[in-house]
């Protein structure tokens, strides 16, 4: 499928895009807790099935990392005309990702408004959700985000 660009007055309210998808591996889990994050449930996999969680977790910067990357991946082709990343908001991480889940972002249009300085961009409200391979959600997030007019 060829990207087609997307723009501020493309964004519908209430439209949702697929993006793309992510298998978690043990081996990345661990590697990136280490760096960032070394509780025993993320670092250790025998002192992970020994906790509440049960078994290996990323930790929430490595799923939100994740989510960084896949969000951007629309499935219809389009290609955001993003200029810049303004902040997320209401991030929720509502269960646990595990070593072996595959994850995959579902995103809504929350809200579209024009800029009120700058004419030639508006400013996007993206509500975004990260399910399992069980279409159990594991994190949510609102992104603003500042686009570019056609």
């Amino acid at each position: 499928m060829e990207a087609k660009p997307f723009y501020f007055e493309d964004h519908i309210v209430g439209d949702t895009i697929e993006c793309g998808s992510y298998q978690v591996t043990a081996d990345e889990i661990i590697s990136f807790a280490k760096k960032w994050d070394p509780q025993p449930w993320h670092i250790d996999e025998q002192a992970a099935k020994a906790s509440f969680f049960g078994g290996l977790t990323a930790c929430s910067a490595h799923i939100f990392s994740i989510f960084c990357i896949i969000s951007p991946q629309w499935q219809n082709g389009a290609v955001q005309q993003a200029i810049a990343g303004l902040g997320f908001d209401e991030l929720r991480m509502l269960r646990p990702v595990y070593a072996g889940d595959t994850l995959r972002c579902v995103t809504t249009i929350d809200s579209a408004r024009p800029s009120k300085s700058k004419p030639d961009r508006g400013i996007i409200v993206y509500a975004c959700e990260l399910f399992n391979q069980n279409d159990e959600v594991a994190f949510t997030a609102k992104c603003t985000t500042l686009m570019a007019c056609r």
